[in-house]
């Protein structure tokens, strides 16, 4: 209990830090404008006029630059919030929750030039990447699991989000069961709090695959205090085989650190595919884990589960995901259903500069126009 109540502290401290941070840097005055405004008052009298441009005759308005700096598509300052700061010129910026100038699921975003589908948990089994800095976001996670032979369990899990910037995110849980007690009756307990780092090693499309690193510690507590601590660690991949096919693998390894010393490897894949743009996502999951304890370390307990998930997005903000997994071992369950209900606060990132896979300057070939995929794909 005391260890939950730590990690829920740094989280408004957390909080309260980064929005201040914010705004006094939004809200900070310019000493070099107030300095040199006497000046320029002062040489008034000696500036020469204005030059005003006219657009060539018979030019047409698209051949006229608008540069919008409302913050619209990542130009100027968008909403406030911490790492929530453009510079200009579709550079990543923030942008409103009710702009319209993301347009598809593959179109770049943020400061580390990220495509939109990653920026809301597009698979519930296997994570990606890490969110843009500056978003928040919340989750209500529920999943049931239908045993063979045991009674169905029911896990719920509440989750902050925090994009930090610098490609590191921060990720606090709750966890907690639903379970039959000793007369059988069906009973709420606290299963303990989790704490989770994501470090993605660079921005979007510089390394194949995209790797980033992942660390968390489940701290058990309440009627489970008796049950051991754990850590697992997992190495993340993702990418877009193709314009509109997207893939996420996780490597897993988890650790008990007393009693049993249970050790688990697994290995979590995911397939997407747009249906909808910015609305409706569709694809396949699986789940594969090797579990054995200290005793018994030459007779894995083997898990292995396949099927169908949606991500279906209301608003800007908000993201519903359900996956229906079906065990196909022996010792798998029966099968798992994964809810999970999203909500995002914060800066929204707004367009960068790239939009189709890899570094900018590896887009289109020669800047001819021509779609050359991401670094993964074409095999740099």
């Amino acid at each position: 209990m005391r260890v939950r109540n730590l990690l829920f502290g740094y989280l408004v401290a957390l909080f309260a830090a980064t929005d201040a941070l914010a705004q006094n840097s939004i809200n900070k005055p310019n000493p070099a404008a107030d300095s040199t405004s006497g000046a320029s008052a002062g040489a008034e009298e000696n500036t020469l006029a204005p030059v005003i441009v006219q657009p060539e005759a018979g030019a047409s308005q698209s051949d006229v630059p608008n540069y919008d700096v409302s913050g619209e598509g990542g130009n100027g300052f968008g909403e406030g919030g911490f790492g929530g700061f453009g510079n200009g010129m579709g550079t990543g910026g923030p942008i409103s929750w009710n702009s319209g100038a993301i347009t598809t699921d593959r179109q770049r975003v943020g400061t580390y030039n990220q495509p939109a589908w990653t920026t809301q948990r597009p698979f519930t089994t296997t994570r990606t990447y890490v969110i843009p800095a500056g978003t928040y976001e919340f989750e209500q996670w529920v999943r049931p699991t239908w045993n063979k032979d045991d009674p169905t369990e029911y896990r719920m899990l509440e989750e902050i989000s925090l994009g930090l910037g610098c490609r590191v995110q921060l990720d606090l849980y709750e966890r907690w069961n639903i379970e039959p007690d000793v007369n059988g009756k069906e009973q709420a307990n606290h299963e303990g709090v989790q704490i989770e780092m994501r470090y993605a090693l660079a921005d979007w499309g510089v390394i194949p695959f995209n790797p980033t690193l992942y660390a968390e510690w489940i701290e058990r507590g309440g009627p489970q205090d008796d049950k051991p601590n754990k850590f697992e660690t997992k190495l993340l991949f993702a990418d877009e085989l193709s314009p509109n096919l997207y893939y996420a693998s996780n490597v897993i390894l988890e650790q008990e650190v007393s009693d049993t010393l249970e050790t688990e490897i697994g290995w979590n894949n995911a397939f997407g595919t747009t249906v909808i743009e910015r609305k409706l996502l569709a694809g396949v999951e699986s789940e594969f884990s090797s579990t054995t304890q200290k005793g018994s370390r030459g007779e894995p307990e083997t898990l292995l589960s396949f099927g169908p998930s949606l991500q279906y997005r209301p608003t800007p903000r908000q993201f519903i995901d359900v996956v229906g997994l079906f065990g196909v071992t022996d010792d798998s369950y029966l099968a798992r259903m994964y809810i999970v209900w999203g909500f995002q606060f914060g800066t929204r990132a707004g367009p960068s500069s790239g939009y189709a896979g890899g570094p900018a300057s590896s887009y289109f070939n020669g800047g001819g126009g021509e779609y050359r995929g991401s670094a993964a794909t074409r095999g740099d």
